[in-house]
């Protein structure tokens, strides 16, 4: 599935450094940490600054949510814990709400709110540090394929 999105990527008329820019801004979509929006913001962004759908589409949706999507959870997680120097885990406290759900009490919503705060909080924060670095590493590594790839198709087009 990602290789036919990529052979599209690659036959796109557009300038490789605009498609490569697109597909960049996509993967930084795709690994932000706003989960159930990725789409939403592609969109937005594609209508906005004129970029190609199928470029930024091919990189938000390089997290597949049936294959990568959970590396990316655990990923970003683990990252944000090294950075803000928390353990790896879910606290106890957080562990014991979820063993012992009082469904029907206010106050154990609070405390679910409270825990999860700095599970959310960690993960946020190592999805955007995974966002930035990936996007960052796309935009050279995408530029230079389309630019192999149309040098290429030039080459074999002039040899016919």
């Amino acid at each position: 599935m990602f290789r036919a999105a990529f052979r599209r990527l690659l036959a796109i008329d557009d300038p490789p450094e605009r498609t490569a820019l697109a597909f960049s801004i996509g993967v930084f979509i795709g690994f932000s940490p706003f989960l159930g929006l990725h789409t939403i913001v592609a969109t937005a962004l594609a209508f906005l600054f004129r970029f190609n759908k199928i470029a930024i589409y091919t990189g938000t949706f390089i997290n597949n949510p049936f294959f990568t999507l959970v590396p990316i959870i655990i990923a970003s997680y683990a990252i944000g814990a090294f950075i803000l120097g928390r353990p790896l885990r879910i606290p106890d406290e957080g562990l014991e709400l979820l063993k012992n759900p009082r469904l029907f009490s206010g106050d154990y919503y609070r405390l679910l709110f409270v825990q999860s705060w700095g599970i959310v909080w960690t993960f946020a924060v190592g999805a955007m540090v995974l966002s930035v670095v990936c996007s960052l590493l796309a935009y050279p590594l995408t530029l230079r394929a389309l630019r192999t790839y149309r040098k290429h198709k030039l080459t074999r087009s002039n040899t016919d």
